[in-house]
């Protein structure tokens, strides 16, 4: 793609400038972007293993990655007034598509598609493979790909963190199980995922659930964001499931955001269960 686009720009007199920022840091991107005016986007190869038949295994660390440059390109398109995302699959459109988005004739910008490039050479935002165990598959299907879908319409995002996503607090850096024991004294009983998202104001709805035995019981549930920490306080009187919703900010959209499930008081006995976050993003609270 890079050697498709840099014909592109040979094509003119007046050459349109074509900037990868592929390796570069997002904070650096973002950055340059408050220097060096910008009005055109264009998403190379913004694709990934993030589809719903995807199967192979990745680390959180690599979907942490991937969410980094997919939240990047979120930013920018945010920034900038056009944006357009290139496919491989669809690389016989991409000189009407330069054309359209650039205001020039198709004519001018038809050599540039020979020969048609087929590396999957990376711009704003790719999958990098790194092949190891994920904790959690859902990560792909609620979290990266709404994220990359997201990329070319930022408008409104939903994801989700379900609860194989998160960590337990009786045994540090072990996965969460089902269901986790009240009893002892108060304590961080859930944490993580340590995940970025978008800039701006985000809603987030935690579906708890409560063994019949729990009484009555006072609970926190923490957002730990670069904006500071943010807590939502309830208890619970009976058993059953249970949904709080917590509004927190986000100014950072690169630094890895923490829910913590906090007991207050100490129990003799009982269960709890961290089913799922969901966190979503309106128009109206974007960057």
């Amino acid at each position: 793609m890079h050697a498709f686009l840099d014909r592109v720009s040979a094509a003119f007199v007046a050459k349109p400038e074509i900037v990868v920022v592929d390796g570069l840091a997002p904070h650096d991107v973002l950055a340059a972007l408050n220097v060096e005016s910008t009005d055109v986007l264009i998403l190379a190869h913004h694709v990934s293993y993030a589809n719903d038949g995807a199967l192979a295994d990745f680390s959180a660390d690599t979907v942490r990655h991937e969410a980094q440059k997919a939240i990047l390109a979120i930013e920018l398109a945010r920034r900038i007034p056009r944006t357009l995302r290139l496919r491989l699959a669809e690389t016989a459109e991409w000189p009407r598509q330069i054309a359209e988005l650039l205001g020039v004739n198709y004519s001018d910008v038809l050599p540039a598609a020979e020969p048609v490039p087929t590396e999957a050479i990376v711009g704003n935002g790719s999958a990098a493979a790194s092949a190891s165990q994920l904790p959690s598959p859902s990560l792909l299907r609620t979290y990266l790909a709404p994220l990359l879908a997201a990329a070319e319409h930022p408008a409104s995002i939903v994801v989700a963190w379900s609860r194989e996503c998160f960590l337990y607090g009786d045994a540090p850096g072990e996965g969460l199980p089902a269901t986790v024991e009240v009893a002892g004294r108060g304590r961080i009983l859930a944490y993580g995922p340590y995940m970025p998202l978008p800039q701006g104001r985000w809603r987030a709805t935690a579906y708890l659930g409560f063994s019949a035995d729990i009484g009555s019981m006072p609970f926190i549930l923490e957002a730990d964001t670069d904006a500071g920490i943010t807590r939502g306080f309830f208890e619970v009187k009976q058993g059953g499931i249970f949904t709080l919703e917590l509004e927190f900010e986000v100014t950072d959209p690169f630094h890895p955001v923490e829910f913590r499930l906090v007991s207050q008081d100490s129990a003799l006995e009982g269960l709890a269960s961290l089913i799922e976050i969901r966190l979503e993003q309106s128009p109206a609270t974007g960057a």
